[in-house]
């Protein structure tokens, strides 16, 4: 397969695994979050160090307890494609309705590690920067988070959230 070839038929399979990641944490569904993530991902987010599939399914269920709705947009990923491995930025977004009733709205850039597991892709390693949190009108807080350079530049695996 050609290289181009290679890299379309990457990024559908991981846009396919982004849609799956955003309609499983709409509807809360352990399930379907669980079989986004390798069995042996990292997800490092909000400071904490996710080991492993099912750390990734209980991590998720302390937030949705924090939460009425969550409903997260990612942007077309910046992909590198490799042999049955990619990596990747994505810029995210979302609409967020706590318990309480107050609207929240982070921004942020996930650095991403994919791997092709099974039957479909799925997420290897993940590095969430949180650009912007707070309310909708972007009245929040902004972070500064280190630059890695320009795509394909990665973030070391030891890099803290």
């Amino acid at each position: 397969m050609s290289d181009m070839m290679s890299l379309i038929v990457a990024e559908i399979g991981i846009r396919q695994l982004h849609a799956r990641y955003i309609d499983a944490v709409w509807r809360k569904d352990y399930t379907a979050f669980a079989d986004c993530f390798a069995h042996d991902c990292e997800w490092r987010i909000a400071g904490t160090i996710v080991l492993g599939r099912e750390a990734a399914v209980t991590f998720i269920g302390r937030m949705f307890d924090d939460f009425k709705s969550i409903f997260v947009q990612l942007s077309t990923p910046i992909l590198k494609v490799g042999d049955a491995q990619a990596s990747g930025r994505t810029y995210f977004t979302a609409r967020n309705i706590l318990k309480d009733g107050k609207p929240f709205a982070p921004m942020g850039m996930y650095y991403e590690r994919f791997v092709r597991e099974g039957d479909a892709w799925r997420f290897k390693w993940r590095l969430f920067q949180t650009h912007y949190a707070g309310p909708p009108d972007l009245s929040g807080t902004y972070n500064t988070n280190p630059d890695y350079g320009p795509p394909p530049n990665m973030p070391p695996l030891d890099a803290v959230a």
